[in-house]
């Protein structure tokens, strides 16, 4: 299962990335055109499962601070 798509290229030729893990790249398909890139670029983004976790957990514990509770001040007249 793919976690990123991205397009890449200069000029004429164009090809659409699949980052599938850490480091590795996966070329879906190459020699495109930009248009042609961008919109299976696009579609293949909409392919993927929303709110997906690929690694596990998003943070690990003590990573952010607690957050606190917001506050609703009063005020008197």
């Amino acid at each position: 299962m793919g976690v990123a798509y991205f397009v890449r290229g200069t000029g004429e030729s164009w090809a659409v990335i699949r980052l599938t893990g850490r480091d590795r790249e996966d070329i879906v398909a190459e020699g495109l055109s930009r248009e042609a890139a961008e919109g299976l670029c696009f579609s293949r983004l909409e392919e993927l499962p929303r709110g997906a976790v690929v690694a596990g957990k998003l943070t690990l514990d003590g990573e952010i601070a607690h957050r606190r509770h917001p506050r609703q001040l009063r005020l008197k007249l």
